[in-house]
């Protein structure tokens, strides 16, 4: 089996506590040379679908055999099962509830997906409530030294897959949502450029989301004043919506779930 490039770990522990340190301490007793970068610890609590989408917007900037490990997991000590395996070019381990679902996308159906059973890829005794420490990091340096998957238990042929993330068209009106709300207050949708095609050029629109009405998508910030509002496509190509030098979030009550309308006018 591929030996793992990097591990990238993405969680909702926050930093204040021990836990990534911990998870990092399991990763490297049993994989001293392991590479492990952070992705984030910040995905707000207990959001499989935020963590799902930051993964979504990261996932092109590493190199192949990369091991994402991913705990974003609510349903620690229920039945949901524990992944470990490679989707495509990477790697995955965490719970079984969705937050895969980028790797699954761009897969192509090739996926070697096992469940944690096996004593060789967890800890001997497993706590409850830390599959983190206990199951995925173990898990994860397994993978990552090359070992095969198939050691760790049961093939998973149906993980979980959150719903398709592309905004719906109604009445000639693209409705999207709010995804997440990154460090400087912006919005994040799921509305892409592709989404709009032609339309972007030929016609007079309107963005709404909440109280906000827009009619114009930026290229920067360039030309805004201070506390003025604007959107434009950011860096993970998606629609954003931000007040320069101030946050959208706060000024406007924006928040994830919230859906983004473009009006078109004739």
């Amino acid at each position: 089996m591929a030996l793992g490039s990097l591990i990238v770990m993405m969680t909702d522990f926050g930093t204040e506590n021990w836990f990534d340190a911990a998870m990092k301490g399991e990763i490297l007793r049993r994989a001293p040379d392991a590479r492990i970068l952070d992705l984030t610890h910040q995905v707000p609590r207990h959001s499989i679908q935020q963590g799902a989408f930051l993964l979504h917007c990261a996932v092109d900037s590493f190199p192949r055999q990369t091991i994402f490990v991913c705990v974003v997991d609510p349903g620690v000590g229920s039945e949901r099962r524990s992944l470990v395996g490679w989707v495509g070019e990477f790697g995955f381990v965490g719970p079984d509830n969705g937050l895969i679902t980028p790797l699954l996308d761009r897969c192509n159906g090739a996926m070697e997906l096992h469940e944690i059973k096996s004593t060789i890829f967890r800890n001997t005794n497993v706590s409850a409530t830390f599959h983190g420490r206990d199951l995925f990091a173990p898990a994860a340096a397994r993978l990552y030294l090359g070992d095969d998957p198939r050691m760790a238990g049961p093939r998973v042929l149906d993980p979980v897959r959150l719903a398709p993330l592309k905004p719906r068209e109604e009445n000639g009106s693209i409705i999207g949502t709010v995804q997440l709300i990154d460090h400087f207050g912006n919005a994040i949708t799921n509305i892409d450029q592709s989404v709009l095609g032609e339309r972007l050029g030929q016609s007079q629109f309107e963005v709404n989301v909440g109280t906000l009405r827009l009619n114009r998508i930026e290229e920067t910030y360039r030309g805004k004043t201070e506390g003025e509002p604007l959107c434009y496509w950011g860096s993970s190509r998606y629609l954003e919506i931000a007040v320069n030098f101030g946050s959208a979030a706060d000024t406007y009550l924006i928040k994830p779930g919230q859906p983004v309308t473009i009006t078109f006018k004739t």
